[in-house]
């Protein structure tokens, strides 16, 4: 890894886990968050996974207040430090934890904040 990339990788995560905390104590069934990104391509790349309870209504959840807050929290973190995701928010995504709170894949290949 890059000099350049370790700093936007340290940046990335030290505002998602921000937005992470915020959201924990503001959003109901939100557990955590977590994201994926290509290094040669942050801009295009960026996605991040809001993890649920497994009893949450995604569906609802996505169009409310709350899911779009929450949304709008990540994208304003993201811009604070200089990345400028779309504004369509489709590298937002939300999913159901599972019913023991993990996640599919290893550790290794995901990001927890």
């Amino acid at each position: 890894m890059r000099k350049k990339d370790k700093k936007a990788e340290n940046d990335i995560i030290e505002v998602l886990t921000q937005a992470c905390d915020e959201a924990l104590s503001t959003i109901a069934d939100f557990r955590w968050l977590s994201h994926e990104l290509d290094y040669s391509n942050i801009q295009q790349s960026l996605t991040v996974r809001c993890v649920f309870d497994a009893d949450a209504d995604l569906k609802t959840l996505s169009s409310s207040p709350e899911g779009l807050a929450l949304k709008q929290l990540i994208r304003d973190k993201l811009r604070s430090v200089g990345y400028l995701p779309g504004n369509n928010m489709n590298w937002i995504e939300f999913e159901l934890a599972s019913p023991k709170g993990k996640r599919k894949g290893t550790a290794s290949e995901r990001k927890v904040h």
